[in-house]
Parts: C-alpha cells; structure tokens; sequence
C-alpha cells in the first residue's frame, strides 16, 4: 500500500467522524417538530377496598422472671372537658346620661352596634341589660358577664 492510499482512507475516516458530529450539532440545535400525543380518557373506578380483619392481642401470661400472673389496671375514665362557649363581641359605647325630674331616674344613652339606645336601670336592649350607672360609666351585663364602658367624648 502506498502513502496515498493510506491518507486517503484516513481522510474518509475523519471525514465520516466529522460528519457524525457535525449531524448531531445540527440535530439539537434545529429540531423537528414532535407530533403530538392524543390523549385517551378514560373513566376512573375506585377499587374497593376489603374489610380490614381486626385482632387484639391478649396478654394475659405469666410473666418468665417473677412467675406470677400480670394483675390488669383498672381503665381510668377520661373527665369530661369543659366547653367554654364563646360569647360574640358587641360593640357598646356610653355617650352620656340625663335626669328625668318627673320619674325621678337617670337616663342613660347607649350605642349598641351603631344605633342609640336609651336605657334605665335593669332595662334589656339586643341582649344587653344595663345594671350600674354613673354620669362617668356604666355597667352591663351581656349574657352573664359583667362589662363596664366609660363615658366616650
């Protein structure tokens, strides 16, 4: 073999690898557009699920080291929790008082979520029964608690 037909062959060699690489350059830089895939739906069943076996354990053996039976502990009964109901917030303001001389009582002024009330001692207005009161503030009670309101300017 002479040199030329070995560097011709070597040439077709380096030709085909850069060729290779060049493709794969070309390939990922330009790529054709996929088709897209149709989706099929299809309807969803559950399986059903089996009843689950239940077991307890009883252990009621002898113990190995001491050779005496486990004596069982009596179960103690959860106490009942106490539920604090909530009471809902009212918005209450003490705007002022007066002196009816002809019934000999006070009279006082109070807004209740926005609208102006007039109230005398031991009256209920929206749940709200007024109890003391001063020219400076007042006391109500609003289902059973005891809340005192100053005078607001």
């Amino acid at each position: 073999m002479g040199k030329n037909i070995k560097t011709y062959i070597l040439l077709g060699v380096v030709l085909i690898i850069w060729g290779v690489i060049a493709y794969r350059i070309f390939a990922t830089l330009s790529p054709e557009p996929q088709k897209q895939n149709s989706f099929v739906a299809k309807s969803y069943a559950p399986m059903e699920m089996a009843a689950r076996d239940t077991f307890s354990i009883k252990a009621d053996y002898r113990d190995p080291f001491l050779g005496t039976l486990t004596s069982s502990k009596p179960k103690k009964t959860p106490q009942a929790k106490v539920v604090k109901r909530e009471i809902p917030s009212i918005d209450v303001r003490y705007t002022g008082s007066m002196y009816n001389s002809s019934t000999k009582k006070r009279i006082y002024f109070v807004t209740i979520n926005g609208q102006q009330h007039l109230l005398e001692k031991g009256r209920s207005v929206a749940k709200i029964t007024l109890v003391r009161g001063s020219e400076g503030s007042i006391t109500y009670r609003y289902h059973g608690v005891l809340k005192k309101v100053s005078l607001t300017p």
